[in-house]
């Protein structure tokens, strides 16, 4: 190892130490700020409200803020096991197994399920796990009282529902998404902690979870290790998946290894390639250009696979950065990242430790690709089609930033309400294309499903992407559409050229650009500043009537942002033939 590499091991070894000081300090106070505090209640009325309106924030924010005082003070107990501690936990513990329902109201059906306060969805079941962890952690310091009504609820809420219904579980048991990895992976955790006295059921339990992850979950990604839904979704779903695995690992002593096969270590390694040197991360489906990571499930992938690497820790989650407060990757970020650390000290850490920085990274199943420059410029651009999971209708678009600033945006997540997920989805403007950075046809936008999609994707390692897209519209004028990227690597400019050709005569072909900050435009040329640095879009040919559409859109925090469209029309052959535009995007 080169001196040069033995000392970013050891920065990283220090970041990675002070990470998980600071963490243990914010949970002590955390649990503090919270101690004399009393728990929301979750009230009839504000159930109500997603019935009513299709509002989820309201209600969701008490649910999550008490599962904030679960995790926070199951911690605290499990670092510190102090008599006060124990007590509010009881306190808490009491709280939530007194709840009327654990799953969320847009996940229930009340006027249809008589049954509804007994449903295993997301939450529900994180609950179980959350409850029959923190009990099989504190055995004999919490109060028989209280364990019997944590074995009693969880069993009653979770693990006998599922015991009793045929596979599969709801929409979730066969289903390539976070949901079977989240659900199936709190169930079978929750069994293995509170069914070993009936190990016949629980053996069907822990075949029937393993069949789901293996043949649904697992095969839901790429594969080239991409998921679909976003990198949050690949935290979520990973984190749930590698908890239950490793407990599976160690309770059949070795003899289940979920974590096999060459595509579990292409998985492992998507994470850090979805992220920049400024630690922007890739937001395509239901991301988030500021994404995080958590600690804990990283450390644990590069313990498992030298091709998972970190990404750079200012990006990574504290205690108070999943509004969730998911009790699986919270414990997980203390014992892994610890394990880690201990490991490192053994040195048997292996070299691939560091952030993998890639000039040029092909995701060539999913169809993506992530380019970075010596500048610290950045851009992504995608294929793929219109029917994936989290799906945006965002075939052949690509997002460019500068630093941290994203100044070609591509939305992300939007706020989840009663219509995000129904047939009006695409009439919000984060999931439909005029929300992306693709061309208007005739006026009309991409249409949503698998079969409209990419019908030419290739890419290199030399920085040209050539995508051709004309299928994502539907329009049956439009022959071909073909976008041509070329990347430079040494300086971030970005060539775009869309040639189409036509079968018969268009009204309109409208570029259409997406940014956060309001843009300056002179002539054919568009400026855009953002926070600290910008972009030049220089729009090469004609003279251009560049608009400049003001729009809002709430993002996943029900936060209303402000965004701009920035159109011009591209000049037409006539009734048939070939026709181009091109525009340049150089870092400022």
């Amino acid at each position: 190892m080169t001196l040069a590499a033995e000392w970013r091991r050891e920065e990283m070894r220090e970041k990675l130490r002070n990470y998980y000081e600071a963490y243990c300090e914010s949970i002590r106070e955390e649990a503090e700020r919270l101690r004399p505090k009393q728990m929301p209640q979750p009230t009839e009325e504000l159930f109500a409200i997603f019935e009513n309106t299709g509002n989820r924030l309201t209600y969701e924010a008490v649910y999550f803020q008490r599962r904030k005082f679960l995790a926070i003070f199951g911690l605290k107990t499990i670092l510190d096991g102090e008599e006060q501690d124990i007590a509010k936990l009881e306190e808490v513990l009491e709280e939530i197994c007194g709840e009327e329902c654990w799953a969320l109201p847009a996940h229930v059906n009340r006027e249809k399920d008589r049954d509804w306060r007994i449903y295993v969805d997301l939450f529900a079941a994180e609950t179980g796990q959350t409850l029959a962890e923190i009990l099989s952690l504190l055995e004999g310091k919490i109060s028989e009282r209280v364990a019997g009504m944590i074995r009693r609820e969880v069993r009653r809420r979770v693990l006998d529902p599922f015991c009793r219904s045929k596979a599969p579980y709801g929409i979730w048991e066969y289903n390539r998404s976070n949901w079977c990895a989240v659900c199936g992976g709190s169930v079978g955790s929750a069994a293995i902690y509170l069914m070993q006295e009936e190990p016949e059921r629980l053996g069907t339990v822990l075949k029937r979870i393993c069949y789901s992850l293996q043949q649904y979950y697992l095969e839901g990604f790429a594969e080239d290790g991409t998921c679909l839904e976003g990198l949050g979704y690949f935290t979520y779903g990973m984190t749930y998946f590698a908890g239950f695995a490793e407990q599976l690992y160690r309770f059949t002593e070795g003899k289940a290894d979920l974590f096999q096969g060459e595509k579990l270590a292409r998985i492992a390694a998507f994470q850090a390639k979805c992220y920049f040197d400024s630690g922007r991360t890739v937001s395509f489906a239901d991301g988030f250009c500021a994404d995080t990571f958590r600690p804990g499930l990283t450390c644990y992938l590069a313990m498992r696979y030298p091709e998972a690497g970190i990404p750079p820790m200012e990006c990574a989650a504290g205690i108070n950065d999943d509004t969730c407060y998911r009790w699986m990757g919270l414990y997980r970020n203390l014992i892994w990242t610890r394990r880690y650390l201990e490991l490192w000290g053994a040195e048997s850490v292996p070299d691939a430790a560091a952030y993998p920085k890639m000039g040029i990274c092909v995701l060539p199943d999913a169809q993506w690709v992530i380019c970075h420059s010596r500048n610290g410029a950045g851009m992504a651009a995608k294929g793929g089609n219109n029917g994936e999971p989290h799906n945006h209708n965002d075939v052949g678009s690509f997002f460019y930033l500068n630093g941290e600033d994203v100044l070609l945006t591509d939305l992300g997540c939007g706020e989840y309400t009663g219509d995000y997920f129904s047939d009006r989805r695409y009439g919000y403007l984060c999931c439909r294309s005029l929300g992306h950075n693709v061309p208007l046809v005739d006026g009309g936008e991409q249409l949503s499903g698998e079969a409209y999609g990419c019908d030419l994707f290739e890419a290199g390692e030399e920085g040209r992407i050539v995508i051709g897209f004309a299928g994502a519209y539907g329009n049956p004028a439009l022959q071909s559409l073909t976008r041509r990227l070329d990347w430079n690597q040494e300086d971030g400019t970005l060539q775009v050229e869309d040639v189409f050709t036509l079968s018969r005569e268009l009204q309109s072909l409208r570029e259409n650009l997406v940014t956060v900050w309001k843009p300056e435009i002179q002539d054919n040329e568009i400026r855009i500043q953002g926070e600290k640095k910008g972009c030049l879009i220089t729009i090469q040919g004609k003279p251009a009537e560049i608009a400049c559409i003001r729009q809002d859109f709430s993002d996943h925090d029900g936060i209303r942002r402000d965004v701009w469209l920035l159109q011009w029309e591209v000049y037409l052959p006539g009734e048939s033939g070939t026709g181009s535009a091109c525009f340049s995007v150089k870092a400022l």
